[in-house]
C-alpha cells in the first residue's frame, strides 16, 4: 500500500480510537450527562448500569483501532476496521429505526443530522478498509509471496 493509503488508513483508525476513548471517558464521568441528550435518551427512562457499560464498551472500543494504528499489519488493521464498520453500521440502522422517537423529543433537521454523522460513520471505516487492499495483479505479473505489510510502498 502506498504512503498516503497508509497514511489514510492510520489516520482514521487513529480518529475511531480517539472518538471511542472520548465517548467512553464522557459517559463514564457523566452517565447522566450523556443521556440527558435528547437524541440519545429519545424520552426513555435513565438505566445508569446501561449507561456506564456502553462508557466502558466505548472505552474497550478504543483499542483495537488504536494498536492497529501502531502495528499497521494487514489482519490487525483489517479486523480493527471490520469492526468499527460493524459497529457503526448497526449503530446507525438503530438511529434509522428510533428516527421518530427522536423527532418526538429533538427537531427534524437535528434527527436528520445525527443520522448523516453517524452515515459518515458507516461509510468511512468501510473505505479505508477497502484502502488497505492492494490492486490485484496484472496479467503476467508476479505477485509477491509471503506477509504482506501496509507499510510498502
Amino acid at each position: 500500500m502506498s504512503d498516503v493509503r497508509t497514511a489514510c488508513v492510520r489516520t482514521g483508525l487513529i480518529f475511531f480510537a480517539l472518538v471511542s476513548a472520548a465517548l467512553g471517558l464522557y459517559i463514564l464521568v457523566s452517565p447522566e450527562g450523556f443521556f440527558s441528550w435528547s437524541w440519545v435518551n429519545l424520552g426513555m427512562d435513565y438505566n445508569p448500569h446501561l449507561m456506564l457499560d456502553y462508557g466502558a464498551m466505548n472505552l474497550a472500543a478504543a483499542i483495537p483501532p488504536g494498536a492497529a494504528a501502531v502495528v499497521m499489519s494487514p489482519a490487525f488493521t483489517r479486523t480493527a476496521l471490520a469492526s468499527y464498520a460493524t459497529w457503526s453500521t448497526a449503530h446507525f440502522l438503530i438511529h434509522v429505526h428510533f428516527r421518530s422517537h427522536a423527532v418526538a423529543h429533538a427537531s427534524a433537521a437535528e434527527a436528520d443530522l445525527l443520522l448523516g454523522v453517524l452515515g459518515i460513520g458507516v461509510v468511512v471505516p468501510i473505505a479505508l478498509l477497502l484502502l488497505t487492499f492492494g490492486r490485484p495483479a496484472l496479467p503476467g505479473r508476479r505477485r509477491e509471496s509471503g506477509r504482506q505489510d501496509l507499510r510498502v510502498r
